[in-house]
């Protein structure tokens, strides 16, 4: 019975650490995003000030 609680154990740890990765990879994706957004956004601004 123990070593069936510590690899019920293990495999909830992998899950959480799993989770988190990909939960994390979403977030940098829509930083991403955003940035990318804004910075073409600034540049479109900056070329129709200089026209």
């Amino acid at each position: 019975m123990e070593r069936a609680d510590k690899n019920i154990d293990e495999l909830l740890e992998n899950f959480h650490s799993c989770f988190h990765r990909l939960r994390q990879s979403v977030i940098d994706e829509e930083l991403f995003d955003v940035i990318s957004g804004y910075e073409a956004l600034s540049k479109g601004k900056m070329l129709r000030r200089e026209e």
